[in-house]
């Protein structure tokens, strides 16, 4: 299947293809779990490759699609006012069996997950450090071992428009890998 997350949007934030072809390669069946999904560019990368490789392999797709007041000026969109949500959906048509809309508040959807039924989590909602430290320490658990947690804006950027770094540090310190100098990821192991 032809890649078509890039049509998706005009300004694309999502650079972390590298983390998804390695968690995908990785596990030939599994459960995944993005938060923070905006219009669907990362998960329908991470779909069509699923298909591609022949995995068996489910996304879940955790956001609220209303936005956060703390929301980079580049992702104020006046024409998806009200409509992000149908926009997304139009977005995962192609592939919208592998992806499974969760369309509620970050924490409170970890709560419908069992302890260790994750392979990977990727987190990109609110990068306010408050939340960022609640996402990590809701859907930590969740993953399995031998699986992985991760997540964007991993850099040095200064609260209120970013904490993520800040919280990801104080959890896990040196261990996690990180990819990509500028709006950075971070990705971490959980072992036994």
């Amino acid at each position: 299947m032809e890649h078509f997350y890039e049509k998706l949007q005009e300004k694309t934030f999502f650079n972390y293809q590298k983390i998804y072809d390695r968690m995908i390669d990785e596990f030939d069946n599994g459960k995944f779990v993005e938060i923070g999904i905006w219009r669907g560019q990362s998960v329908c990368y991470a779909a069509v490759e699923i298909i591609n490789k022949g995995k068996n392999i489910t996304i879940d797709a955790v956001d609220t699609w209303e936005g956060s007041p703390q929301e980079f000026l580049e992702h104020k969109d006046p024409h998806l006012e009200g409509t992000l949500y149908q926009t997304f959906l139009h977005n995962i048509e192609p592939v919208k069996h592998i992806i499974n809309p969760v369309r509620m508040d970050s924490v409170l959807a970890s709560s419908k997950y069992e302890d260790g039924s994750l392979d990977f989590v990727f987190i990109d909602g609110s990068h306010l450090y408050k939340a960022v430290k609640a996402d990590i320490k809701a859907w930590l658990p969740k993953v399995k071992v031998g699986g992985y947690i991760g997540g964007h804006d991993y850099g040095n950027f200064n609260e209120p428009l970013n904490g993520v770094k800040k919280a990801v540090d104080e959890i896990f310190g040196i261990e996690i890998e990180t990819y990509n100098p500028h709006w950075g990821s971070w990705l971490h192991h959980i072992k036994a």
